[in-house]
């Protein structure tokens, strides 16, 4: 008695042609035993999902730098970086500029035992404007650049050292920490201004009617040097029992802080049609 007959088509291990037969089948034919929707679309979903701490798109932008002393300064800085030996990274720049910055402070903190310390902080101002403004432009010239890390780093570090350097003004006895204070507020309003125009524009303007981060530099050691040549009256002198300097500055402060509004306003009014789209 035959129990199985072929004409010689079908021969082979029975597993395998199970395994060929289950391959034709189509794939919604073929499920796992405890496999549902309800699970698929969790997996579906948790696939889906991208961590928060992941970086997100880089932010490449435009620069633009309308400052009276731009021109100059863009030319002083090509001719460094072209003379700046290759041990000298842009990093290190970003670094030193940081350092400046806390000797800012320091020198104009000691100016209170010795006038001659403010040399110290106008030492550290330089510093300051040597590693902020020529790491950029290094890493441009010898086209190394890094834009989204080389602008998150350098900017934490301009943040940082623009309080270094109110704060030691405030400490230093031809400021009041008051003014100071104030100084460093609206330079930060400013700054957070520049970044969302930076974010959202895609343009990081390093300069408002004239004035950027180099010029800001030359007017505190302008006004340092004229407080020491001036003597301690330009700080104590009094009016209805507020110091004129502080009444001076929150004066600036508020025609200042109007400007800034009118920028926001104008700027709102003006992109607004390209920001919509």
């Amino acid at each position: 008695m035959k129990l199985h007959q072929s004409d010689g088509t079908d021969q082979g291990n029975p597993l395998t042609k199970l395994e060929k037969t289950l391959g034709d089948l189509p794939p919604a034919q073929v499920k796992m035993p405890h496999e549902d929707s309800k699970s698929t679309a969790i997996s579906k979903a948790t696939v889906e999902v991208v961590p928060l701490e992941e970086p997100g798109e880089p932010v490449h932008h435009l620069r633009v730098n309308n400052s009276f002393l731009g021109t100059h300064e863009r030319n002083i800085l090509l001719s460094l970086a072209a003379r700046t030996p290759s041990t000298v990274t842009p990093d290190r720049l970003t670094l030193l500029g940081l350092v400046g910055a806390f000797v800012v402070m320091l020198g104009f903190a000691a100016c209170r035992a010795s006038p001659w310390f403010v040399s110290v902080a106008i030492l550290g101002l330089f510093l300051n404007w040597l590693g902020d403004s020529l790491d950029g432009t290094l890493a441009r010239y010898r086209k190394i650049e890094r834009p989204d890390f080389g602008y998150f780093l350098d900017h934490c570090c301009d943040l940082i050292s623009q309080a270094f350097i109110f704060l030691g003004l405030g400490l230093s006895p031809y400021f009041t920490l008051f003014s100071a204070l104030l100084a460093l507020s609206m330079y930060l309003l400013m700054t957070s201004f520049t970044y969302l125009k930076v974010l959202i524009l895609k343009t990081h303007h390093l300069s408002y009617y004239g004035m950027g981060a180099t010029e800001l530099r030359l007017l505190v050691i302008a006004w340092a040097l004229f407080a020491l040549w001036y003597g301690p009256g330009l700080i104590d002198t009094q009016f209805m029992g507020v110091r004129v300097v502080d009444l001076t500055i929150f004066t600036l402060w508020s025609l200042v802080f109007l400007a800034f509004m009118w920028k926001v306003w104008s700027d709102v009014k003006r992109f607004r049609p390209i920001l919509d789209k």
